[in-house]
């Protein structure tokens, strides 16, 4: 006989928004909030900022979601206010449901705050009907979740029940399903607003006075799936259950004859997981960026390894040389030894097919990629000392680019084109070296918005025999920080007559600023 369990989160926008205690429990999991300071979530609609979630402090003080934001600070000024997010409650809906599969194989979310199992054959794997529900609303508890569980034998029962029904766990059987269904108001039945409120207006306020009435006048009154849905949730009619697929992990496991305690032994065991890897990984035509190493001690504890990459491979003998390397962290944490091992993907990329290379030297095809030099540095000094440089949408030249963690995922940037972007088109070349802070030069001009002809830079002086601009950058007043300089700056490319080229810029105009301009050497061409 069909068993589905319906689990109702009654707070789950606000709870789920709670700083999380650990990387093993589901999202949304914490410390519960308090209900003595009233907080609720708004979004902004057409007619202003509206309630779409509240605590029980905030429900107290006769706040009801629908509300506008401004009548509801005017009772209470100390309102606490947060902006909802439904995107990110759909998400970490979808990983409570997943995670709820630890309980069975077949769990769906049902937006936008609950959950649905079908718990056929598998409550017996934990004590029968009744003990697994109080598990699960125990687990749900400790993650800080409030949780309403109705077990029944149909889909629509058990929804309804956990969300109208007076107990807030609920275990019915077939034959009292019309019992405790008929007291329960129709939009229980999962119905649409307008035809809830049809009936209601005619005096069908309960699933009780629908049950045994005339099926063609309230079918054309209300229409088929009206019916449709009492069908399904008394159990007159079967309603299709659609489990979420758990995400598809690629990982190699292997397991040991004898515990192993050395370090060459584990060595050997990851580069054997990390082949296993590779084969899996390109047979899906993927390439990893995060991978997970777990070695199980015989004591049940396990030990783990995470490791992130700048870019999606598959190479296995980058990885296991990678995860060799942090092998020092757990010397002293062996125990007994390990018995079993394991090398998860946990983020894949998709990753094209590549030939190999046909000398002599595997490497050999691979003189340009220099992703597996990065990532030994990253795995020496941490992920946030090494940095690369990324495009970033400013026209001053010490903006133009920024420093960002090379484990930080970017697509692949045209250079070229930002730079004819932020110089309109022209081809004024930029040099490849600058100061991180313009040095001052003095200069001697012979017309006053030209080049200088002669300057004077690190007390050595400068013949200027060439020069090209002005390259005219307009100060970024909306970012500039107090007491920076609002100037607009005119860059030139100068040669001297040893053939040393300068990038020089002048800040301010003549006659439109109030101070004298003055010269800067801002970089040097190769």
């Amino acid at each position: 006989m069909k068993r589905f369990l319906s689990v109702f989160l009654p707070r789950w926008p606000i709870e789920r928004r709670i700083t999380r205690t650990g990387s093993a429990t589901p999202p949304g999991d914490g410390q519960k909030p308090r209900d003595d300071e009233p907080l609720v979530l708004v979004s902004t609609t057409d007619n202003g900022q509206r309630i779409t979630a509240l605590n029980r402090a905030a429900g107290a003080l006769g706040f009801s979601p629908g509300m506008a934001l401004a009548d509801a600070r005017a009772i209470h000024p100390a309102l606490k206010v947060a902006h909802a997010d439904l995107q990110g409650d759909e998400r970490a809906l979808i990983r409570l449901a997943l995670w709820c599969q630890c309980f069975s194989p077949f769990t769906r979310p049902d937006f936008p705050d609950g959950v649905s199992l079908d718990i056929t054959g598998c409550a017996h794997l934990f004590g029968g009907e009744a003990a697994l529900v109080d598990t699960l609303a125990t687990k749900l508890d400790g993650f800080g979740l409030t949780a309403r569980l109705a077990l029944a034998p149909t889909i629509g029962g058990a929804w309804a029940l956990a969300r109208h029904a007076p107990a807030e766990k609920l275990i019915v059987s077939r034959d009292a399903l019309h019992m405790h269904m008929a007291p329960l108001p129709v939009c229980a039945l999962r119905l649409e607003h307008n035809t809830v409120e049809a009936m209601e207006k005619l005096g069908l306020k309960h699933v009780g006075d629908l049950i045994g009435r005339p099926r063609a006048p309230l079918a054309a009154r209300f229409g088929p799936f009206a019916l449709r849905r009492l069908d399904e949730a008394l159990g007159h009619e079967e309603e299709s259950f659609h489990p979420l697929n758990p995400p598809l992990l690629h990982a190699a496991h292997c397991r040991f004859a004898e515990p192993v305690v050395t370090q060459e032994a584990i060595e050997i065991a990851i580069q054997r997981l990390a082949c296993d890897l590779y084969v899996k990984l390109e047979k899906a035509g993927k390439g990893a960026r995060r991978v997970e190493l777990r070695l199980f001690r015989v004591d049940g504890w396990f030990e783990a390894l995470p490791l992130a990459t700048s870019t999606a491979t598959r190479d296995a003998g980058h990885l296991a040389q990678l995860l060799g390397e942090r092998l020092e962290r757990i010397t002293d944490r062996v125990g007994f030894g390990f018995e079993a091992a394991s090398l998860t993907a946990l983020t894949v990329e998709n990753l094209a097919m590549r030939q190999d290379d046909l000398g002599d030297s595997p490497q050999s095809g691979r003189t340009g990629d220099i992703a597996p030099l990065l990532d030994r540095l990253v795995n020496r000094f941490g992920a946030q000392n090494v940095t690369r440089a990324a495009p970033h949408a400013s026209f001053l030249p010490e903006r133009a680019s920024q420093a960002v963690p090379v484990l930080r995922k970017v697509s692949d940037h045209d250079w070229q084109a930002h730079l004819r972007h932020i110089q309109d088109g022209a081809a004024f070349a930029r040099p490849l070296f600058l100061f991180p802070v313009p040095e001052p030069v003095t200069t001697l001009a012979g017309v006053p918005d030209g080049p200088p002809s002669r300057f004077e830079w690190r007390r050595v002086a400068h013949r200027v025999v060439r020069a090209e601009g002005p390259e005219r950058i307009a100060p970024e007043w909306w970012r500039a920080p107090f007491g920076a300089s609002r100037k607009t700056r005119d860059y030139f490319r100068i040669e001297d007559d040893a053939g040393r080229r300068f990038w020089l810029f002048r800040d301010g105009l003549y006659e439109r600023d109030e101070e004298a301009p003055r010269w800067f050497l801002h970089g040097v061409f190769a």
